[in-house]
């Protein structure tokens, strides 16, 4: 690109082919190979082992800052009559702004000392000043003014804004900020979350995670058919950091261990609730582990009942001693269930042992927070609901269960890979299903067509319910962050996809029973408190920043445009 720009500068400037051929060989000579030797050089000797500056990183940047040096000297040979050379003034004010954008990056970004960022700063500029200046005759005093007034307002501008982060952050958290920062930054560009994990670690608290367990094994030979795992983490915060990947580690392990369809449905939570480690992870997933061997046997059930007040609505089915609820407001937006609802909800049990709840998170256009009467409204259907599963009979019952994997879509589409999973129950001749699409809330509108797919299947109730998987979470730029399921893929062949779990479910159905089992492990979280002064942090950073950025092009060049002859 410096290249072709450069080409392209003069071929605008002397409107000749000769002219474009003599930029391209100016650009390669200027900019290009000063640029990749000294990078080369860099990332060998300077700034060696730093996380963010290896080599292809080095080199990236240089072509970011030449880019834009280019495009100062473009537009200056649309200002310059007819010439053969670059013009002088668009060239030094071209390298007054990438020279501070590149000061501002290395020493923002780089770990190493002081003595190496400004070295890595200033290194590849300088380098091609000095290829520059015997070719196209620069000025002396105007490149000695440009380069010591951009250094001097670009590292006084990043050194003020470093001193304010550190002490914002120090104040709101007690932890280095900037390496904070940097390890955000490693997990977004290089999806490594060791650095990260170890800040949560310590800024997090240490609280009980619950999983409850319930395993579905055929009456003849107690093989599993099928595992729902109802935890109360959420799986946050992003990509592949803390939690994100839980429910898909639990996943694969469960199946590995039983060799039969697994799901994890996301558990009433929010994103305080959030693991912060891969190493507190494995306490969780070593606790379902333990789980899975052992429980209560229940070999009757309810149908599923439902109920609905407001905005909300619940279904609830009792196997045994232990009931499985869920919940939703859609066709309204909904976001994490509060904590609240799952407490009132265990304040009348009866003759209950357990109670799983589910929040089925499936159905968002708007990010919005849940209202108090949402809350009100879950509540109540779920109380509902729940009072009136504990009326009824319970009988033998049979169940089946099928796994589609959608390995045409991807996590950018808004789709882990833990794929559709359904499990059918038929008690009193009526098949109730339980759908789970590994993703993070579900595309508005959607949720009631795969009902519909359902119930033409011969299914007299179910629910479609999220994972809640951060792992599609921080790809996209868009207005979630994320796409929700069904919003990026083709509805029809997803809908196509659902109909074949819950046929294959169908088609398996046996005398089953139920073993259900729940425990706790204490793990380090995020916490409400930290999650919300770290959100208010990141953002109040990314403003300053943005407005320091501002600063730091427009000042150096206006000044350049004022003072250079």
């Amino acid at each position: 690109m410096p290249i072709l720009g450069s080409g392209l500068s003069l071929l605008i400037a002397a409107r000749s082919l000769e002219a474009f051929a003599v930029g391209c060989a100016l650009g390669a000579a200027i900019l290009s190979i000063p640029s990749i030797l000294t990078e080369a050089a860099l990332s060998r000797f300077v700034l060696k082992d730093d996380l963010l500056f290896y080599l292809r990183r080095c080199i990236a940047l240089s072509l970011v800052v030449n880019c834009v040096w280019v495009a100062f000297i473009v537009t200056g040979s649309v200002l310059s009559p007819p010439i053969l050379t670059f013009p002088s003034k668009p060239f030094l004010l071209g390298m007054m702004c990438s020279f501070s954008l590149r000061i501002f990056g290395v020493l923002t970004l780089s770990d190493r000392n002081l003595s190496r960022k400004v070295i890595g700063s200033i290194a590849q500029p300088v380098a091609c000043l000095a290829v520059a200046f015997p070719i196209l005759k620069i000025p002396l005093a105007d490149t000695a003014f440009a380069l010591t007034l951009t250094a001097l307002i670009s590292s006084t501008l990043t050194c003020s804004l470093l001193a304010h982060i550190k002490q914002r952050g120090k104040k709101a958290l007690g932890i280095p900020t900037l390496r904070l920062f940097r390890s955000f930054l490693l997990v977004f560009l290089d999806m490594k979350n060791e650095p990260l994990e170890m800040h949560l670690e310590k800024l997090g608290i240490t609280e009980d995670v619950k999983v409850i367990v319930l395993t579905f094994r055929r009456t003849r030979d107690f093989t599993t058919k099928a595992t729902i795992v109802v935890p109360s983490f959420h799986p946050g915060p992003f990509l592949n950091v803390g939690s994100s990947v839980l429910p898909m580690l639990i996943q694969n392990m469960v199946e590995n261990e039983t060799k039969a369809v697994a799901m994890v449905p996301h558990g009433v939570s929010g994103h305080e609730n959030n693991v912060a480690s891969q190493a507190e992870n494995r306490k969780i997933i070593e606790l379902t582990r333990r789980l899975l061997s052992d429980g209560k046997d229940a070999q009757t059930s309810t149908e599923m009942i439902l109920s609905s007040h407001g905005t909300a609505g619940a279904t609830c089915q009792i196997f045994g001693g232990c009931g499985l609820i869920t919940l939703t407001t859609s066709p309204k937006d909904m976001e994490d269930i509060p904590a609240e609802v799952s407490s009132y909800l265990h304040q009348d049990l009866r003759e209950l042992e357990e109670l799983a709840l589910v929040d089925s998170h499936n159905c968002i256009d708007e990010l919005s927070p849940m209202m108090p009467q949402d809350t009100h409204d879950l509540i109540a259907s779920g109380k509902d609901a729940l009072q009136l599963a504990l009326g009824r009979k319970q009988e033998t019952f049979r169940a089946g269960a099928g796994k589609v994997p959608l390995n045409e879509f991807s996590l950018d589409q808004g789709i882990g890979p833990g794929g559709i999973a359904a499990v059918v129950v038929n008690t009193k001749g009526e098949n109730f299903a339980y759908i789970t699409i590994d993703g993070n809330n579900m595309k508005k509108g959607l949720r009631e067509r795969i009902l519909e797919t359902a119930k033409n299947l011969g299914v007299t109730e179910a629910e479609v319910m999220t994972t809640d998987s951060h792992m599609v979470s921080g790809r996209i730029s868009s207005r979630l962050g994320y796409h929700p399921v069904g919003e990026a893929v083709d509805n029809n062949v997803l809908l196509s996809r659902v109909g074949l779990a819950i046929q294959d479910a169908i088609d398996n159905l046996e005398d089953s029973t139920v073993a259900w089992n729940s425990g706790t492990v204490s793990v380090k979280t995020l916490g409400r408190e930290t999650f919300e002064k770290l959100t208010l942090l990141i953002h109040g950073m990314t403003r300053i920043v943005a407005w320091c950025v501002i600063a730091l092009i427009t000042i150096p060049v206006l000044l350049g445009a004022i003072f250079l002859r």
